[in-house]
């Protein structure tokens, strides 16, 4: 079994008895790498992160990231999350920081970084 690397967007092997214990953070990180209109069983499921690849370095795409992730999540918020709050930074040239804030319906609050390559 693995769990998702955030800096990397990699597997990382872990042992069976820890293996998806972190499914949440998993379920955001799948639905914002896939591309949107790629999933053969649902074509809203995804996210847009793959235009900001092809586009240039300018500040607006910090706004679009943030718009990208908030549509790729829309549909879990009432079935899986309570809330889903997305906040995007700049800090390095050709990234956006994302800081993904998810209630849980327990109540659960915790914060998902996530990094979008921007520019090519």
């Amino acid at each position: 079994m693995a769990n998702i690397n955030l800096e990397t967007k990699d597997y990382v092997l872990i042992s069976l008895d820890a293996a998806f214990i972190n499914d949440d953070v998993q379920c955001v990180c799948q639905r914002l790498n896939i591309h949107r209109g790629k999933y053969w069983a649902d074509p809203k499921v995804g996210s847009r992160f793959y235009l900001l690849k092809r586009s240039k370095d300018l500040a607006r795409n910090v706004l679009l990231a943030k718009q990208y992730a908030e549509e790729a999540l829309l549909d879990l918020v009432p079935s899986r999350f309570q809330t889903i709050v997305v906040n995007a930074t700049q800090s390095v040239k050709s990234r956006v920081d994302l800081a993904i804030a998810v209630t849980r319906l327990t109540g659960e609050t915790q914060t998902i970084q996530y990094f979008v390559p921007v520019g090519g």
